[in-house]
Parts: structure tokens; C-alpha cells; sequence
């Protein structure tokens, strides 16, 4: 039987169709070895008269022989002189010479896949040998069978499906015949004098993806298993109908790699998970806004009572604000004082010093002294000139002015140091005070304050009685009381020793006496010198400490005072506040009431949420939309599996379609 152009050109349109209409479908990248086309001859009605099948083995390896499997009968060689050898299992060897092979057989064996066609002219059906010449409104139904399934196992149950087949149908609608032509489930192409009409369908689709009836309706409505094509037709005559029908198209869907799919299934179930966790969460609510409500008779009572405090806060505050401010004052006088008192401590440890140096001057004429009138007898014109040396220094050194103004500055010294000691105590128990007492201080304001009650500490251990310096000071002002007393005798002695030179023997016993009682008292000077110095450094270094102490409080005063400002200022504001949160909380409590009932409805309206919305939804995906999921995955596998109608052999890849042309409607001659 001959194929002509029209067949291929009919072919090409159908399969333009199927890339253009149904969606993106990628072709295969593997090679295929065997390509079949089972090309079926049928009556008007889709009755099938004969079944011719076409393969071609594609020789990819370029093998001299090539395997297959095929049940067709009078099979020959189309496109070469090659043979082959046909064995009973049926089972064909190839001596290919290199070349792919194309060869031709017929079989009666049930086909997958049919077509049957009826007609209706102005509402009554028509055999087609009635309808040629026939004018009027034309109904064609095309009506696409799937007989072809298997069994997988879906939802833990083996089920029957449909192997999935596409089928599109064509056929040519001269322009001057068949005018108005609509199609429920194609498309129409005019080319000039004439329409081209495709249409397709899938049959079987429906049934093994098992949807609902909702579902059904929709999807009936563009891939049902029934095309409707109308038209009004004059004089009619009709050519044949060509249908393709193929499983190819299904073979590159791959479910199993669809993302989204497994993400709204995520989202189902947790949408469900969510629910319970808000159905939960408004019961928690609502007792929660309870509770609140029995409660809040107390928390009224405790605005009121916020109220009051803060009220009393921000007077004490401002209490507080003037007591530091006069405590700011009382600290800069201090540090005043401070300043006088070092620069006092300074000149006296000066002075100090210059004692000192002048007792060891005192010291060292003693000694020669002392040792002279040991020998005075023999030595006595030595003596006589040490005497005068010493008669002078003393008279320097005893000066009554001299001598009673260190005497004095000394007990003034002596004095000082206990008044200082006495402030300082009064000074430590003020801060002392002030550090346990204080109102709002910082942190900081503290650790700064304890730090000034630790340096007054320091100092008045530093100034007490039993201290190096407070000791020290003692022993200078008793030496220099001494010194004092003894001047007058010292000067007048000197001058009669100076008048009465002559007479130096009768007085050298009561002298030399006199000497070594003056000796041991310098000496007494001397052994209070190092503790008369360094009590005189130590009280130089705690001024200083005193100084930088003073000058901390005087810096953190400032900080206090400035908080404390601060402190009244944001008082005002809170007991401002408050009046207004005791006002508002009337409105509050009713609002809280109103919010319980509310939160009693929320609870309510979640629990039939989940009965009648989540709930629902989740079963209704599970039931329906995986389950579908699942039976179109099985059907995309299927398809793939599907490769050859008359047979082929085990590891070669094929892909099969058939072709069904009708005869068409015309006046027999």
C-alpha cells in the first residue's frame, strides 16, 4: 500500500500539534534502535479493514547483525536487498552489512488503540455513504479509545490503569463547504481554500488518575476521550481522517523529580500542623485573658498604688536635689580647705627639713664639744676657741625669737594634725552616710564615693596620735619646749662665759656638767630626726592623696548633683504618667473584658477552622491530589515502558505510533 505526501503532511500537522498545543515536551537524547509505525486502514466509522507495520532498526554500532523480535507476518526488506533469518520463537536475525534495516510485515493482532467516528446532520444521525451531497448543520463526533493498561501498585493497592496514549486527529474542510466550523477540543488552520482541523484527545486519562467528579468535568472539557467537531456543510463531501496516536509524550514527564509537587504536600500538612498549634494557642489564649481579667482588679489597686509612690518619689526627689546641692556646696568648701591644708603641709615639711639640718649642724658641735672638755685642762686654749664657735652658733641657733616660733609652730603642728584627724573622721562618717543613705545613686556614683571614704580612711590613720607622724610631731614640739625653756639660760650662760673668760675655772666642772646634759639632749633631738622627717614625707603624700581624693569628691558632686536633677525631673514625669495609666486603666479593664469574650470566639471559630477548613484540606489533598500524583507518576513510567506493538528485543530502545487513515465521504461514481 502506498503512503503520499498527504499522509506525511497530515502527520507533521498532528505532531505540530502535539509540541505546540499540549505544553514544552522535549525529545529523547538517547539514540533509539527500533522506530515502529503501525499504520491502520479503516472504514468512515473508524472500523478497522487492514494493519500494516513499518520498522526500522537503526544500526548505531554498525553491527553486520542485528537481533529483533516480531510477531508481523510477510515480512520483507523495503529499502534494501539485506535478509534475514525468522526463527519459531520469533525471533528475526538481521545480516545487516553494516546498514540500518527497514522492513514491512501485516498482523491482525488487537490493536492498543482505536478510533470510531459518528455523524448527525441537523440533529439525526447519518451513515456516511448518506451524508455525501448532504447540506445542512454537520456534527462529526471522533471518539477515541485506550484498550491497552497494566496493573501498578498505588496507595498500597494493585490497580489497573490505561497506558497513556495522546491521539490527534486531521482533516481538511474546503473554505467554499464547511463554513462556521468550531471544534470542542483542536484547533483550525486555514491555508486558502481550505481549513485544516486537528484535534486530540487522551483516552482513558480520566479513569486511571481516578478523579473526582468535579475534577473529571474540568479536565473533560480539553482532553476528554470525545472531540465534537460542527460546521454547516454544503454539498458535502469529506477526505480521510488521519489520526496519530503516541505514548511518547508522557515518556519526559517526570513527577518523581517535580519539586513543587512535594512542596504543596509540605505545605498541606504543615498548614494542618500549623492549625492545631493555633487551635491550641487560642485555648491557651483564652485562658490566659481569663485569668488576666480575675486579676486585674489587683493590678488596678497596684496602678493606684504606683500612683502614690510615684508621687511620693518625686517630692522626695526633690528633697533629695536640694540636699545634694548643699552637700555639692559643703564639698567645694572642702576642697578649698584641702588646698590650704597641703600648701600648709608643704611649708612645714620644708621647714622640717631645715631643722633637721640644722639639729645635725647642732649635733656634730656638740659632739666636738663634748669630746674637748674631756681634756679641757690640757687643751684649754682649743677649748677656748671651740667655746666661742659653739657660745656663737648657739646664740644663731637659740635665738629666743627663733626658738619660741619653732616651739610654737611646732604644738600649732601638732594641734593641726589632731584637728585634721578630727575632720577627717566627720568627713569619712558624712560619706559614709551618704553612701548608705543616698537616694537614685548610680553604680558608678558609689564605687566613686567608696573610693573618697577609703582615701579619708587613709588619712586619718595616717594624722592619728599612735601614727609615725602624729608621734613625730609630738617629740618636735616636747625637744623644741625644751630647747625653748633652756634658751634664755643657754644666751646668758654664753654671754658669761664670753664676760667671765678669765674666771672659766672656777664655773668648768658645772660647765663641763652642763655640757653633757646638752649633749644628751641633742642626742634625744637627733634620735627623733628620721621619724621627724619621714612622718613629715608621709603627711606631704596623704596631702597630696587628700588633694586628688578632694578633688574626685568635688568632680563626682557635679555628677551627683546633675543626677539628682535629673532624678526629679524624670520623678515629675513618672507621677505625670502614672495619674494618666490610673485614668486609662478603667478603659483597660473593659477593654480586657471585651478581649476575653473575643478570645472565646477566636477558640470557637479555630475549632471549626480546622473541622471544616485544614482538616478538610488535608484530606481532601491526600485523598484526591496525591493520589492522582501517584497514578500520574505510574503512567509517566508506563510510557516509557511501551515501545513496540509488534515486538522487540530484550536491551534495544524503541518508540512506537500508529496512524489510522478512514476512507472518506463522497458520491460513489
Amino acid at each position: 500500500m502506498k503512503y503520499g505526501k498527504k499522509i506525511c503532511a497530515v502527520s507533521l500537522s498532528a505532531a505540530m500539534l502535539l509540541c505546540t498545543g499540549m505544553g514544552n515536551t522535549a525529545l529523547a537524547a538517547d539514540p533509539v534502535e527500533k522506530e515502529e509505525t503501525v499504520y491502520i486502514n479503516a472504514e468512515a466509522d473508524g472500523t478497522v479493514d487492514h494493519v500494516t507495520v513499518s520498522d526500522w532498526l537503526k544500526n548505531v554500532s554498525g553491527k553486520g547483525e542485528l537481533s529483533d523480535v516480531s510477531n508481523l507476518k510477510d515480512i520483507k526488506n523495503v529499502k534494501g536487498d539485506e535478509t534475514f533469518e525468522q526463527k519459531n520463537d520469533g525471533s528475526i536475525v538481521w545480516k545487516t552489512d553494516n546498514k540500518d534495516i527497514y522492513y514491512q510485515g501485516t498482523t491482525d493482532e488487537k490493536l492498543p488503540v482505536g478510533v470510531s467516528i459518528t455523524y448527525n446532520l441537523d440533529g439525526k444521525e447519518i451513515s456516511p455513504s448518506e451524508l455525501a451531497g448532504k447540506s445542512g448543520k454537520l456534527t462529526i463526533t471522533i471518539h477515541y479509545k485506550n484498550d491497552a493498561s497494566y496493573e501498578d501498585e498505588i496507595d498500597g493497592e494493585k490497580t489497573k490503569l490505561n497506558t497513556p496514549f495522546l491521539m490527534a486527529s486531521a482533516l481538511i474542510l474546503p473554505v467554499d463547504q464547511f463554513k462556521d466550523v468550531t471544534v470542542t477540543q483542536g484547533k483550525l488552520v486555514s491555508e486558502g481554500t481550505n481549513q485544516i482541523l486537528v484535534a486530540y484527545g487522551m483516552p482513558g486519562l480520566s479513569k486511571s488518575l481516578n478523579l473526582t467528579s468535579d475534577m473529571k468535568e474540568q479536565m473533560d472539557k480539553k482532553l476528554s476521550d470525545t472531540v465534537v467537531v460542527t460546521a454547516d456543510v454544503e454539498d458535502c463531501s469529506l477526505g480521510s481522517i488521519y489520526t496519530v496516536a503516541t505514548s511518547d509524550e508522557f515518556t519526559d514527564i517526570k513527577l518523581e523529580d517535580d519539586s513543587d509537587i512535594r512542596d504543596v504536600e509540605k505545605a498541606v500538612n504543615d498548614l494542618a500542623d500549623a492549625t492545631d498549634d493555633l487551635l491550641t494557642g487560642s485555648q491557651d489564649l483564652s485562658k490566659g485573658l481569663n485569668t488576666l481579667e480575675e486579676s486585674f482588679d489587683k493590678y488596678a489597686k497596684g496602678v493606684s498604688d504606683v500612683k502614690k509612690g510615684a508621687s511620693d518619689l518625686a517630692e522626695g526627689a526633690g528633697k533629695l536635689k536640694d540636699g545634694i546641692t548643699k552637700y555639692t556646696d559643703g564639698v567645694k568648701s572642702l576642697s578649698e580647705g584641702t588646698s590650704q591644708y597641703v600648701s600648709g603641709v608643704q611649708s612645714l615639711s620644708a621647714g622640717v627639713n631645715s631643722y633637721v639640718e640644722g639639729e645635725q649642724l647642732i649635733a656634730g658641735g656638740m659632739n666636738e664639744l663634748y669630746e674637748s672638755t674631756k681634756e679641757f685642762p690640757a687643751k684649754y686654749s682649743k677649748f677656748s676657741e671651740g667655746l666661742l664657735g659653739y657660745i656663737n652658733g648657739v646664740n644663731q641657733i637659740v635665738n629666743p625669737d627663733n626658738t619660741k616660733a619653732l616651739a610654737n609652730g611646732s604644738a600649732q603642728v601638732s594641734g593641726g594634725i589632731q584637728t585634721v584627724n578630727a575632720g577627717l573622721a566627720q568627713l569619712k562618717a558624712a560619706v559614709d552616710a551618704l553612701i548608705e543613705t543616698g537616694v537614685n545613686l548610680t553604680d558608678e556614683q558609689k564605687a566613686a564615693l567608696t573610693g573618697v571614704s577609703d582615701g579619708i580612711a587613709g588619712l586619718s590613720a595616717a594624722t592619728s596620735s599612735d601614727s609615725a607622724l602624729g608621734q613625730g610631731a609630738a617629740a618636735i614640739a616636747a625637744s623644741l619646749s625644751t630647747l625653748n625653756d633652756k634658751a634664755p639660760e643657754l644666751v646668758q650662760g654664753g654671754e658669761s662665759i664670753k664676760e667671765a673668760s678669765g674666771a672659766i675655772g672656777d664655773g668648768i666642772s658645772g660647765t663641763v656638767a652642763g655640757i653633757g646634759e646638752l649633749s644628751k639632749g641633742v642626742q634625744k633631738l637627733s634620735e627623733n630626726n628620721e621619724a621627724l622627717v619621714s612622718g613629715a614625707a608621709t603627711l606631704n603624700k596623704k596631702g597630696e592623696d587628700l588633694a586628688a581624693g578632694a578633688g574626685t569628691l568635688s568632680s563626682n558632686s557635679k555628677m551627683l548633683a546633675s543626677s539628682a536633677k535629673k532624678l526629679s525631673n524624670g520623678a515629675t514625669k513618672l507621677s505625670k504618667g502614672t495619674n494618666k495609666l490610673n485614668s486609662a486603666t478603667a478603659d483597660v479593664s473593659s477593654g480586657v473584658e471585651k478581649l476575653s469574650d473575643g478570645s472565646v470566639d477566636l477558640f470557637e471559630g479555630m475549632h471549626k477552622f480546622k473541622l471544616e477548613g485544614t482538616g478538610k484540606l488535608q484530606s481532601k489533598y491526600n485523598d484526591t491530589i496525591k493520589t492522582v500524583v501517584d497514578r500520574f507518576r505510574s503512567l509517566s513510567a508506563d510510557a516509557d515502558s511501551y515501545k513496540s506493538f509488534s515486538g522487540i528485543a530484550d536491551g534495544m530502545e524503541g518508540k512506537v505510533k500508529f496512524i489510522f487513515q478512514t476512507e472518506g465521504v463522497s458520491e460513489k461514481e
